[in-house]
C-alpha cells in the first residue's frame, strides 16, 4: 500500500485569500445607502449583490456563521504584469469608488480563511 505525503486533492477543505478588509456587518459600511437597504429590510446577500453585482471587479465573502463581510480582492486576480503593490492600491482605489471611503494601502490586509467540510 501506497501512502501518500503533502497535498490531498481530494480533500473536503476550502480556503481563500483575500486583500482587503473585515467588517463585522454591512452596518460597519457607514454608507447611507445601507442604511436605507437596511430599513427596506432587504438581506445581506441582497445589500452585498448591490455593491458588488456579478460582473464585480471586488469580492465578498459571507462569514455567515459570525455575520462578519470580507471585502476586497482576491489574490488570485493579480495581473501578470502587476506587482503585488500595484495589485494593492487597484485593490483600494476599486473598494474607495464602490463604497465611498478613503481606504489606504495601511487600512487593509490579507485575509486568510479556511475550513473543512
Amino acid at each position: 500500500m501506497k501512502i501518500r505525503n503533502g497535498f490531498v486533492s481530494n480533500s473536503s477543505s476550502s480556503s481563500f485569500l483575500i486583500f482587503g478588509k473585515r467588517f463585522e456587518d454591512v452596518n460597519s459600511f457607514n454608507n447611507p445607502m445601507v442604511k436605507e437597504m437596511l430599513e427596506e429590510d432587504l438581506d445581506l446577500y441582497e445589500i452585498m449583490e448591490t455593491f458588488f453585482p456579478n460582473n464585480k471587479v471586488i469580492d465578498y465573502y459571507l462569514m455567515e456563521y459570525e455575520d462578519a463581510v470580507y471585502v476586497g480582492q482576491s489574490w488570485s486576480k493579480v495581473k501578470d504584469d502587476e506587482t503585488g503593490l500595484q495589485f494593492k492600491e487597484r485593490t483600494v482605489k476599486e473598494m474607495n469608488e464602490i463604497l465611498g471611503t478613503n481606504y489606504t494601502v495601511s487600512n487593509l490586509t490579507t485575509l486568510e480563511e479556511a475550513w473543512h467540510g
